[in-house]
């Protein structure tokens, strides 16, 4: 099919369709038009419709301006300054966290679990009165009526001596309940840490970057007014000037990006320590730290099996699993408890008073149930198993956690000592490239190159030392040592 034949049938498809259109006109009160008046009063229509439900505003300058108006005389907060370090980050996030604090009453929720459980194996005492006055007619009638009452009252006791190991489970499992909501506690807190040690970081790391990015845009700046004068003097062509230029406003909007990334940090980390949002932090770290790392990863694995927060959880899940299936064995035990109880009866009918007194033992076998016991025994059973296949799994990705995080802080140990030599490198050849230029030996084009060179060393040179930092955080997050020395660990360590 050549053109003029896919012209001719296009031509003859337009036409049926506007016949098609035509005749629906005709036939249908429904019509199809691309009349644009028409089409405007449909939306007109339709905006009128919805306008009766909701007003909606399509005009965001109109929105702004309303709001700037209704907005004009509130006063806005006051920011305030605050000079900061990595352990004020820390201790303050810690101190102020919801999270910490919802742990904390979770603990002392678990606590008073123990407490309830525990009761069932302390004897009850009970005590009851009971009292009514009624009247009672007297044959014959003349001797009228009689108004009687009578009460009578009673203290019982009730002491368990053997549920079967039913109590004792219930028991233990509320104590390792208990110890999970600690242990829950000390991961909570370990968290907190580990993210305000990230904000902090992350915040130092942007300003650096900053930093960075305004050196950048010094270099170009200068470049570009030594490039102008040599234009002027007509040394160097138009072109020197137009990528001059170019590169230069390229780095500006890499300074506002690098200033928007610092701000947006530092907002997060405020929000990290519940302090007022606009809050202008100053740090007291003017630099990233490189602390020393003299651990082996046998001895990071090491204490990770031991210390970290999921291991104890899991292991715990194993315990509250095994006496689980103790209390479901119970079902199978006889039960057997004593008691005793004083009673006192008085009526004013009879003017008798009576009390007797009486103890009791109790014996109680549930010969047969219907097979719910062995129902619960085999479900106890292969809870177990679930719960100490957890605690292997646990095990196997706190390894393999601790490896990565190991390894990773390896190689930014190196990476460390790599760009600390490219940035060198790079001041020495941008140096060597600026000179070259200014003696019109070199060209515009190599200058320009080596700026963004030495940019990108010094950027990887920060980066490598904020990804050090954050690994050993991680690590020491990883091995589950406690963001907060409470007297507990104190006490074991001694």
């Amino acid at each position: 099919m050549n053109k003029y034949t896919y012209r001719i049938l296009a031509a003859t498809v337009v036409m049926a369709l506007s016949l098609g259109v035509g005749a629906e006109a005709k036939g249908s009160v429904t019509r199809t038009t691309t009349d644009p008046s028409i089409t405007e009063k449909a939306l007109a229509a339709q905006m009128n419709q919805v306008s009766k439900d909701k007003t909606v505003n399509f005009n965001n300058m109109l929105i702004q301006k309303n709001l700037a108006d209704s907005l004009g005389n509130v006063a806005a907060p006051e920011a305030s300054n605050l000079d900061i370090d990595l352990r004020g980050a820390v201790t303050t996030a810690i101190k102020n966290n919801r999270d910490i604090t919802i742990a904390d009453l979770q603990r002392k929720e678990a606590e008073a679990a123990v407490s309830q459980a525990a009761a069932a194996k302390n004897p009850s005492v009970s005590y009851s009165w009971t009292g009514n006055q009624f009247k009672t007619r007297v044959v014959p009638a003349t001797t009228g009526s009689m108004n009687n009452r009578s009460y009578s009252q009673g203290v019982n006791v009730s002491f368990p001596i053997w549920t079967g190991g039913n109590v004792e489970g219930q028991i233990n499992k509320a104590r390792y309940n208990k110890n999970i909501a600690d242990v829950n506690y000390y991961m909570t807190e370990a968290d907190t840490k580990l993210s305000a040690v990230k904000a902090y970081y992350t915040w130092l790391e942007d300003i650096k970057l900053a930093e960075v990015q305004d050196q950048s845009v010094s270099d170009y700046a200068s470049h570009l007014n030594n490039v102008q004068q040599q234009f002027d003097a007509g040394i160097v062509a138009k072109l020197d000037v137009l990528t001059s230029n170019v590169s230069l406003a390229n780095a500006k909007q890499s300074s506002i990006a690098a200033h928007n990334a610092r701000d947006v940090a530092e907002a997060n980390l405020n929000n990290i320590m519940r302090i007022p949002m606009n809050t202008k932090l100053n740090p007291l770290d003017k630099d990233f730290p490189e602390p020393d790392f003299d651990i082996t990863m046998d001895q990071a694995i090491l204490m990770a099996q031991k210390y970290r927060w999921e291991l104890i959880k899991a292991d715990y899940n194993v315990r509250i699993a095994n006496e689980q299936l103790r209390v479901a064995r119970s079902g199978y035990m006889p039960t057997f408890s004593v008691g005793g109880g004083y009673n006192w009866d008085s009526a004013a009918i009879s003017k008798i008073d009576k009390d007797d007194w009486a103890l009791k033992g109790t014996a109680s076998w549930n010969i047969w149930d219907g097979g719910a016991t062995q129902a619960k025994i085999k479900s106890a059973k292969e809870a177990i198993k679930v719960a100490q296949e957890d605690l292997l799994k646990a095990r196997e990705t706190v390894e393999l956690e601790v490896r990565q995080d190991y390894l990773n802080i390896l190689a930014y140990k190196e990476q460390i000592r790599a760009t600390e030599a490219a940035v060198a490198e790079a001041e020495e050849a941008y140096k060597i490239a600026t000179v070259r230029y200014q003696s019109g030996v070199g060209i515009n084009l190599d200058v320009l190159d080596a700026e963004l060179q030495l940019n990108t060393a010094r950027t990887n040179y920060i980066t490598a030392l904020y990804n050090y930092n954050i690994g050993l955080a991680t690590l020491e997050h990883a091995m589950g040592i406690p963001a907060v020395i409470h007297p507990e660990f104190a006490k074991a360590g001694k």
